[in-house]
């Protein structure tokens, strides 16, 4: 057990241990103050006052004060009408009051006998308070026996049992979940984000469990961060290893054959360009990743971009005898930043034109909605993708079974990166006849419909 367990356990317990001992000399108090100035009743005390009554009555007022010196039993006392003891000794007023009322209430009680002295003297007896070998009058000092007021000793001895059961397992279900919890984040420093506390704390709805379930979210999202990390390496490194083997290669054929310099530095040119490019898309990608959008937002009238993306990509659609067609008309002004907004609907745009082949893209766009958002699509007639492709097709340098081109697999990355970080969604859906349909939703400021058709 850890020191926290401990510390609880023991504070628990003592805050238990002192309330019971509060209301315990509470209750103490209280009987002790009520004991020592109320009439005694019960068979006990109507057997000491009718004793007394007889040694009063035959024996006088020297027999009955032996009697009372030697008897370890409750105070017996004798009061003329005025109130005074016979043998002159303090009858508290409580005492005094509640006698005169058990005399109106209940006449001829037992406990209470009235007698006449041999010097013709008339007093009433009782008893004060207090049980034979408890003390309790003001002749007691302590007595045998156990304390005045409190349980016996099994009754005490399980009370103090349940306080330790008690405070044992309010430790245990506090110590349990944040034991776990040190486990796990000992583990994660070491590298291992396998272990999970969720199993461990079980069906707990308390602000501990709820630390737990956040712990495991934050290490699937860093285990899912660093795995993806790896990969990129990974991927990376492939990609960077190809452009490069092919420049040492060009500088090996042109150290054996120097007349072949204008050729080999032109492919050196190539695969240069070819790794600045990856670099550079790489550097965007990773800007993304971390929300530095690399300039100040600003009005986007999302109808001039969207015209603007679609002219610089129909020269390269007319080259390959494909087609763009753009049902435009819907307008709408998004806050953000325009060259990345641009970039991302470019690289959708070109991903569409490397599989429409000589088919046809469509780029449909609307607006609308409470909030207003405005939403464009791209269609083409490819193949399409596997169903459980359609979700990694957004992946850093991820590229389908059917991949044709020679990208680096980062335009739909980046693409992705680009919309999120304007508040947007994006998502890729095969169409029913056949090809790839990508769809961007983003936030506006302001929203048109589409009025018509272009």
């Amino acid at each position: 057990m850890g020191r926290l367990f401990w510390k609880f356990f023991i504070l628990v317990w003592l805050a238990q241990l002192a309330v019971m001992c509060a209301l315990g000399a509470l209750f103490w108090l209280a009987r002790e103050r009520q004991d020592a100035s109320a009439v005694a009743a019960g068979p006990m005390a109507t057997s000491e006052v009718r004793t007394a009554a007889l040694l009063l009555e035959y024996g006088g007022t020297e027999g009955f004060a032996r009697w009372g010196r030697g008897f370890p039993g409750p105070l017996v006392l004798a009061v003329d009408a005025a109130g005074r003891d016979v043998l002159g000794r303090p009858v508290p007023p409580e005492a005094l009051a509640q006698l005169r009322e058990l005399e109106i209430r209940y006449p001829g009680a037992p406990e209470i006998r009235k007698v006449a002295a041999l010097d013709g003297a008339h007093y009433t007896l009782f008893s004060l308070g207090g049980e034979p070998g408890r003390g309790g009058g003001p002749r007691g000092g302590p007595s045998p026996g156990w304390m005045r007021g409190l349980p016996p000793p099994p009754e005490l001895a399980a009370t103090l049992a349940g306080s330790v059961l008690t405070a044992l397992l309010l430790a245990l279900y506090v110590a349990k979940p944040i034991r776990s919890l040190r486990h796990a984040f000992a583990a994660a420093a070491e590298g291992d984000l396998e272990r999970r506390v969720g199993p461990e704390i079980g069906a707990r709805r308390d602000e501990l469990a709820a630390l737990g379930r956040d712990f495991d979210r934050m290490a699937e999202r860093l285990q899912a961060s660093m795995t993806a990390q790896r990969r990129l390496l990974h991927d990376v490194s492939h990609e960077l290893r190809s452009p490069l083997a092919r420049v040492q290669a060009a500088v090996g054929l042109l150290r054996q054959e120097p007349e072949r310099l204008a050729a080999m530095t032109e492919r050196i040119e190539g695969e240069v360009a070819r790794i600045d490019e990856l670099v550079g898309e790489l550097l965007t990608l990773s800007r993304l990743e971390v929300g530095e959008l690399g300039a100040p937002r600003e009005e986007i009238d999302m109808h001039e971009l969207v015209a603007q993306v679609i002219e610089d990509v129909r020269f390269e659609a007319e080259a390959q005898g494909s087609e763009i067609l753009w049902q435009e008309g819907a307008r709408a002004v998004i806050p953000g930043v325009p060259r990345l907004l641009h970039s991302a609907i470019e690289n959708i745009l070109r991903n569409a034109l490397k599989h429409a082949g000589s088919g046809s893209i469509d780029v449909e766009s609307d607006a609308g909605g409470s909030p207003p958002q405005y939403t464009l699509r791209v269609l083409d007639e490819g193949p399409g993708l596997d169903p459980a492709e359609l979700e990694q097709v957004f992946t850093p340098f991820f590229r389908g079974q059917g991949a044709v081109g020679s990208g680096h697999g980062l335009g739909l990355a980046i693409a992705r990166r680009s919309v999120e970080a304007h508040g947007g969604t994006i998502r890729a859906s095969n169409r029913a006849g056949g090809g790839l349909s990508v769809e961007i939703v983003l936030p506006a400021r302001s929203a048109q419909p589409r009025g018509g058709g272009g």
